[in-house]
């Protein structure tokens, strides 16, 4: 019995009644198959994020040339252990995972236009190219779909060489590019 079939000229005491609305609703809760929605994959509380890895750079880098990638010299949190491989110093972060992630990156430019991208191999990833004309803190975001064994990098799709700084007025050191790469799915 549901809400809808409820009559309230049955002749049963009222007790019942209530018992029954009360059984039917119990059922109709605690029966997930019920409801055709959308179908989420039920995960085990706790289990958070499948991985994360946050990798940066303190360094200047000068004259990054048009299709050069920026390094990274510092791996950061990288969690579980082997999420992605990046050997500090260099450019080339490798996806260990296939599934879906968001990747965020900040690069400190030095004056002038600039334009940056995330790159899978050779290929530029759709929708991460992000750039300026004032040559300041440049940010970029994309979601996309990466394989084991991809290899992701950073890189200046503009055509003049650009540069990154890492350091403000007066003297105070600051990171000069970062990456967060986080599995979604």
């Amino acid at each position: 019995m549901g809400f809808d079939n409820f009559n309230r000229s049955e002749k049963e005491p009222t007790n019942k009644r209530i018992s029954r609305i009360h059984d039917d609703c119990e059922e109709s809760c605690n029966n997930k198959n019920i409801h055709q929605g959308v179908q989420v994959p039920q995960e085990p509380l706790g289990t958070g994020l499948p991985g994360f890895a946050y990798i940066y750079d303190t360094t200047a880098q000068p004259g990054i040339p048009n299709n050069g990638s920026v390094t990274f010299n510092t791996n950061g949190n990288i969690t579980p252990a082997g999420f992605v491989t990046h050997v500090p110093g260099t450019a080339p972060i490798i996806i260990n995972q296939t599934g879906i992630y968001l990747i965020t990156y900040e690069v400190f430019v030095t004056g002038g236009p600039n334009a940056f991208a995330l790159f899978n191999g050779d290929n530029q990833i759709a929708g991460s190219n992000y750039g300026d004309n004032s040559g300041n803190l440049e940010n970029g975001q994309v979601i996309t779909t990466l394989n084991s064994s991809d290899v992701l990098t950073l890189r200046n799709i503009h055509p003049n060489p650009t540069a990154l700084l890492n350091l403000v007025i007066p003297d105070i050191l600051v990171i000069s590019a970062s990456i967060v790469i986080l599995r979604l799915a």
